[in-house]
This record gives structure tokens, C-alpha cells and sequence, in this order.
């Protein structure tokens, strides 16, 4: 305990002594480094309980993906307007699974949203019927594989949209954002055979945003091989799934990946500068 009351007051002084410049001392020479706000941009993982909702951001440019389940979305317009978000460029839905896109009706009445981004999959639920309430025809994209989108520096390609199979989790869109030396995988809840027909393309991320909460259907570790994480972020909430189960966990561990998760850590940021990341818990 003493060590550590001790260590700045001795560091302090190391850089306060007039002889430091004599001998060059590199923490008192050092010029101050500022970031340019121009070249970051943030991805907030944001903790909505079970279900998925990532905002990113670049100056007054940002995408929303996913919008948790139907009582998260006015938490996420109030985490939206203390982040400064003004008219939302671009929102998109992965899938019109209730936990994805239940609270998307709350931002569409919130923000003036330039383009809503879907894969074009109708649901029969409430929460879909509310969002389409809210939607304006000009507004939609229905994605297809290369789309892509600017956000600052930042560009986001769609690699996969609608497979037309029955699970409406395997018709996940998933994208991937580019910045620099820094690569991030958007998931949504996309597994079993979804996963395995991503393989093929180019999917390789420093950042990986586990599919599906953490489902023991997915993150395989020939997909975890192809994508090579470092970090994995997973979004999930009390739930009677098992979610994250121990097999997931178990795979992130054997390929030496660190995790980071909502239920844990609450809102996960990570902020890039084009040269590398940061993560913020």
C-alpha cells in the first residue's frame, strides 16, 4: 500500500527537479500529444441487458446497430443524446429478431434517421409492426453483400445479408468496419450456418462481436481460427439460456482471446485513432 501512496509523489518530484532537463528526462521533455477528434471514432457496445444495440460514432457522423429489446429503447435514445447524436445517419437492423430491433421504434421517433438498413425479413411480432409504423419507404436499404458505408474515417461493408434460411438468426446482416490497422466483426446473432458460410470471405478482425449472446451454437473454433480476435465483446443480460455458455467461453479462451461483456462491464467502448484501439471499460 505504501508503494503505491509513495510512487507518484517520487515520480512528481523526478519531473518537477530543475536539473531534469539536464539529463534529459524523457516525462518532462515529452511535448503534449493531442488526438485529433477528426481521426477517432468510437464504438459503444452498450449495455441493454439481453439484446444488442452498438453505436458508433465519428464527429457528427454515426450508425446505430441494433436497438435491444422493446424497454431499452429509451435508455438508448438517452445514451444516444448525452453522446451528442443529433440526426442519426444510418440505422441498421440486423434482423427482426424482438431483442434486436424492439426499441428501434423509440429511436425512429427520437432522431431524424437518414437510411434504415434491414435484410428485408418480415416478422409477426409486435415489436416488428411497430418499427415499420415508424418507417418511411425513401429510408430503406434492404442490404446486399458489398454494401458500404462511410462513418468519419471508418468505412462498414456488409459480407453477408438475408441466406434465405428458416432460422431468422442465420439471415443475419453481418459487417465489418474497417479503420486503419483495426478491424471489427458485426455478428448480429448469426451462427450455426451462417458461420460457416462466412469462412470464405475476408473476415479477419482485431475485434469480434460474439453472435447470438453467446449461444453454444456458434463462435466455432474454425470460425474463431479465420477471424483471429484479440478481443471479443459479448452483448447479453440475465437470461435462462445459459448465456455466454461455458463451450463459447471455453473456445475464447483456448484461442488466448480476451472477453469483455455487457453483464460484467456494463458499456464497453472501444475508440480508435487509425493506428490501433483502446479499449474502455
Amino acid at each position: 500500500m505504501k508503494l503505491y501512496l509513495l510512487l507518484p509523489i517520487l515520480l512528481l518530484v523526478a519531473c518537477t527537479c530543475p536539473e531534469c532537463p539536464k539529463i534529459n528526462c524523457p516525462t518532462c521533455n515529452a511535448p503534449e500529444v493531442k488526438e485529433d477528434p477528426i481521426k477517432q471514432v468510437f464504438v459503444y457496445f452498450i449495455d441493454v441487458g439481453q439484446g444488442d444495440a452498438i453505436l458508433i460514432k465519428s464527429g457528427e457522423t454515426e450508425m446505430l446497430i441494433d436497438c435491444g429489446k422493446n424497454v431499452a429503447g429509451p435508455g438508448i435514445v438517452n445514451f444516444m443524446e448525452d453522446k451528442g447524436v443529433g440526426d442519426l445517419e444510418y440505422l441498421l437492423i440486423t434482423h427482426p429478431d424482438s431483442d434486436h430491433l424492439g426499441g428501434c421504434d423509440d429511436v425512429l421517433r427520437a432522431f431524424k434517421t437518414h437510411s434504415v438498413i434491414t435484410n428485408g425479413q418480415e416478422s409477426d411480432t409486435n415489436s416488428y409492426f411497430e418499427v415499420v409504423e415508424e418507417l418511411d419507404t425513401e429510408q430503406q436499404i434492404i442490404a446486399s453483400k458489398g454494401n458500404a458505408w462511410n462513418i468519419g474515417p471508418a468505412e462498414i461493408r456488409v459480407i453477408q445479408a438475408n441466406n434465405g434460411l428458416d432460422d431468422s438468426n442465420q439471415n443475419s446482416i453481418v459487417t465489418k468496419m474497417s479503420y486503419g490497422t483495426t478491424d471489427i466483426l458485426f455478428t448480429g446473432d448469426c451462427d450455426r450456418k451462417c458461420e460457416d458460410l462466412l469462412l470464405d470471405n475476408n473476415i479477419q478482425a482485431e475485434i469480434l462481436k460474439i453472435a447470438h449472446h453467446g449461444s453454444k451454437f456458434g463462435t466455432e473454433i474454425d470460425f474463431l481460427e479465420t477471424v483471429q480476435p484479440q478481443v471479443a465483446v459479448i452483448l447479453v443480460g440475465p437470461n435462462s439460456y445459459g448465456h455466454p455458455t461455458d463451450e463459447v467461453l471455453g473456445r475464447l479462451s483456448q484461442e488466448g482471446v480476451a472477453v469483455y461483456r455487457t453483464d460484467y462491464d456494463s458499456d464497453v467502448i472501444i475508440k480508435l485513432n487509425g493506428e490501433g484501439y483502446e479499449v474502455i471499460v
